[in-house]
């Protein structure tokens, strides 16, 4: 058992198993009922490349769980440095590599998606999550967001095939999170007293919707949760863009 601490423990649960009242809800609901159509039960050979606390490596229990990152996390199996280069992983080491919400923060996308590549064995498959629409976060560290065409271009581009795209939390779950958001927020960053008051009670309103808007949300949009490749002309705003893709199977040789 790795030694979390508190905080990282409640960071984990809060991404891992969101409640009605925890302001990300609709996001990482979504986020973790994607995730769960992969989880699986086979020893498979998992990295976790960009790992932080690694929230979903429950998803994954018999694994050979590897954890990679750019900072020191509890329990890191690899520090990645800039490019992304991990050069203590020999190539087509990796059944499956794992990336949530990490993409936006790299200062070279491009490398981290040619070394993902590289590790995987042949026929192995990278799932990357990563932000469509969604405010800065993790600054200065926050560089980029894509479209699912450009998620899809850019693996291409480092050599994988395909198998699928996805939105998540689009349309109107989109539009609900971002109204809770600016009420949470409290709408003006003005000064003075009136102002003050003004957030507040937007912060106080925001706390009280929440879990009613978002037990709403479930009923009323749930195909708004996770979008798959054939309807994503249909959710043109989302705040998750997600893919599924594969590293072809090397040419028999002669």
């Amino acid at each position: 058992m790795l030694d979390y601490s508190p905080l990282q423990l409640k960071n984990m649960r809060l991404q891992f198993n969101p409640r009605g009242k925890d302001l990300n809800y609709l996001i990482l609901s979504d986020l973790r009922a994607f995730l769960q159509r992969f989880a699986t039960t086979d020893t498979l050979a998992i990295l976790d490349y960009g790992a932080g606390n690694s929230p979903y490596a429950s998803l994954f229990p018999n694994a050979d769980y590897r954890r990679a990152d750019y900072v020191d996390c509890v329990g890191i199996n690899y520090k990645v440095d800039e490019d992304s280069k991990l050069p203590s992983v020999p190539d087509d080491s990796f059944d499956l590599v794992l990336s949530t919400q990490v993409a936006e923060h790299l200062h070279n996308p491009s490398s981290y998606f040619r070394e993902a590549f590289r590790v995987l064995k042949p026929g192995g498959r990278m799932v990357v999550t990563t932000h469509g629409v969604y405010e800065d976060h993790g600054v200065p560290f926050d560089f980029q967001r894509w479209t699912a065409d450009g998620l899809r271009r850019d693996l291409a581009l480092a050599g994988f095939s395909v198998k699928g795209m996805f939105k998540l939390t689009t349309s109107e779950r989109f539009y609900l999170y971002l109204m809770l958001r600016w009420f949470n927020d409290g709408n003006l960053r003005r000064p003075g007293l009136f102002n003050k008051f003004w957030r507040r009670g937007c912060w106080i309103l925001a706390g009280i919707l929440r879990r009613p808007f978002h037990f709403i949300a479930d009923w009323l949009w749930s195909d708004c949760r996770v979008v798959e490749s054939g309807h994503l002309w249909a959710h043109q705003l989302y705040i998750v863009v997600a893919a599924e893709a594969v590293k072809p199977l090397q040419p028999p040789s002669h």
